[in-house]
């Protein structure tokens, strides 16, 4: 992650820490305790500075919200605190998509699945892209893969690991193009980022957000992006479906879940309060730095969603032989 985009997080997620810390005028006050926002990534960074935003603007309607932060697996500890806390909406999750709809099938031991959760609503959204380095002869995708297809030696792509829905979508290209390409997985994307930007890593498949400043500022070339359009931030680069890749239209999403079983009258006020904390200027500006999309779903759009996102990804997993850790 480059420097001003590390200040970026930082700045934002010390203006958030100080709001959390004022009073909640009397006339919000509400008589139900605080509600635990759990959060599975470290402090300071886009996660936790998307979570913290969201419960800053959820405050309006009255609610006290404290985000804590579970680090570790994944998100998959986050999860399971959740699944620990009573069924009573004061302790929610926020989580991105894949938590519940890739690593069911990835991890045989994974205690949870879609039925142990009432989703409330999701809060932003971002794409990936598909990127070169600066000096790369490719400049576009069909570009890169004829010279893939020619040449075994930048036939390759890197990602921020193995099992990671950017894994995948390499393999996904890779079956879609009938280009061998073989993936090479880093201990994160800061290592692939800087491996990219040095010629060394032929194609780096990654979230969008960390690339748009390395692409503004010439040291990549974004080739192509999941979106299902082409993104304002990046004038002239084409989506992978307008390039003859329909199946790779997609993006991340962070949501809001509560424990399955919470009171129907909860959910609906909490997923009432979420929807109206979306649309709130300071949360719409704060996505807008972090380069996410801000925006909600109902419950039961949210739901049908996971289901169909759950079952592509079964099928993915399925199709690129990847084999479910024990």
């Amino acid at each position: 992650m480059d420097m001003q985009r590390r200040r970026l997080l930082g700045a934002a997620a010390a203006a958030f820490g100080a709001l959390a810390c004022t009073g909640l005028p009397a006339r919000l006050a509400r008589a139900s305790s605080p509600i635990r926002m759990l959060v599975g990534f470290a402090p300071g960074g886009a996660a936790d500075v998307a979570a913290r935003a969201l419960a800053e603007a959820v405050r309006a309607a009255g609610y006290t919200v404290i985000v804590e932060n579970k680090v570790g697996a994944g998100g998959r500890i986050a999860t399971d605190a959740l699944l620990a806390a009573a069924s009573d909406g004061n302790t929610l999750l926020f989580t991105p998509s894949t938590n519940l709809t890739l690593y069911p099938h990835l991890y045989k031991d994974l205690r949870y699945s879609l039925p142990d959760f009432s989703p409330l609503g999701t809060a932003c959204e971002f794409d990936f892209g598909f990127a070169v380095g600066a000096s790369s002869p490719a400049l576009t995708l069909p570009d890169f893969l004829a010279m893939a297809r020619s040449d075994t030696r930048v036939a390759a792509y890197g990602t921020p690991g193995t099992g990671t829905i950017m894994h995948f979508q390499g393999a996904m290209l890779a079956r879609a193009s009938g280009v061998h390409l073989t993936h090479i997985p880093y201990k994160g994307g800061s290592l692939a980022l800087t491996d990219t930007m040095g010629g060394v890593l032929p194609l780096l498949v990654t979230t969008l957000p960390n690339l748009i400043p390395m692409h503004k500022s010439g040291k990549i070339r974004i080739l192509a992006t999941t979106g299902r359009s082409a993104s304002p931030e990046l004038p002239g680069v084409p989506t992978l479906g307008s390039l003859g890749f329909p199946e790779l239209t997609m993006a991340e999403y962070f949501m809001v879940l509560a424990r399955a079983g919470t009171d129907a009258a909860r959910i609906a006020a909490l997923s009432r309060a979420l929807a109206d904390a979306t649309q709130a200027p300071a949360f719409r500006q704060t996505m807008r730095q972090l380069y996410f999309a801000p925006g909600t779903s109902a419950p039961m759009a949210l739901g049908d969603r996971l289901r169909q996102d759950d079952a592509f990804w079964a099928s993915q997993v399925k199709n690129s032989g990847y084999t479910p850790d024990t």
